[in-house]
């Protein structure tokens, strides 16, 4: 879930003319991955003790020369602000609005058993023309008895499993008699 904090940033970086968000989203991608993956530099960046301007330093000043001006501007108030740790959220609302902006989603399929690719590529089109957007679906095995597709910044989840189906059937068959 994303927080207002992190989605006003995220609306500036958006509003910043001139500003190559592509380029942008790859960087802040691997500050992201840093920080979700490395309890170390969580903690570093929430801590009390480190001055905002080391904190700055650590992080943003290797990556600096790879990112417009304006944005290391902005990466430069957030840790004045002592908001860097807000960085993983505003990348993932960034990403989303990518997303909207070029008409193109993820989503992910579910089943206990591996799905072909022509089975999937199959979904894909089939989704893609009743959301009038690209999908592109990542298959997922898990312990589900189906198969569940989901497509969440669209809010499109659909799932079949033999129980639904049963119950269904049995349901129907009562109801004939």
């Amino acid at each position: 879930m994303d927080s207002a904090v992190a989605r006003m940033y995220a609306k500036a970086l958006l509003k910043l003319e001139g500003v190559s968000i592509e380029d942008t989203l790859q960087v802040l991608r691997a500050l992201s991955d840093a920080i979700v993956n490395d309890k170390k530099i969580q903690d570093f960046l929430t801590s009390p003790l480190i001055k905002k301007g080391e904190k700055f330093q650590v992080l943003i000043t290797p990556v600096a020369d790879k990112l417009d001006k304006k944005v290391v501007n902005l990466l430069t108030l957030m840790s004045q602000k002592d908001r860097l740790i807000f960085i993983p959220e505003m990348t993932q609302i960034l990403e989303k609005e990518m997303r909207l902006q070029s008409n193109s989603f993820e989503g992910v399929v579910e089943s206990k058993e591996e799905i072909s690719k022509e089975l999937l590529e199959k979904l894909e089109k089939k989704l893609s023309n009743y959301a009038n957007a690209t999908i592109h679906l990542n298959p997922i095995q898990s312990e589900i008895d189906g198969v569940r597709v989901e497509v969440s910044d669209l809010g499109l989840e659909l799932s079949f499993s033999k129980a639904m189906v049963k119950e269904a059937l049995l349901k129907h068959i009562q109801k004939a008699l």
